[in-house]
């Protein structure tokens, strides 16, 4: 179940009770750094099965990002239950493993 909490710093922000896949959507509004607007598109009971959910929204939305810089495309995420994600953020960079 989604449920809308705050962040330990008194963010608003949101998270669920099951794995999920969020959606950070580009706000519009340009800046140095651009702000996106997350919310939580799907729950699923494992890991698995919402990273096939997450692949099938990115090959979803490939065609509108395409035209868009790099800095101002949407980004999908896959959280672990209780995972709490801000409501309004930065981009996230990818991090080198």
């Amino acid at each position: 179940m989604i449920h809308e909490t705050q962040s330990k710093k008194s963010q608003p922000a949101l998270t669920s009770d099951r794995w999920h896949v969020v959606h950070a959507r580009w706000s519009g509004e340009s800046s140095p750094r651009p702000r996106f607007e997350r919310s939580i598109v799907s729950e699923h009971a494992d890991r698995v099965a919402a990273t096939q959910s997450a692949r099938a929204l990115v090959t979803s939305l490939t065609t509108e990002m395409y035209g868009r810089p790099h800095e101002h495309r949407d980004q999908i995420f896959v959280r672990q239950p209780a995972y709490r994600t801000l409501k309004t953020a930065a981009r996230v960079d990818r991090r080198n493993r």
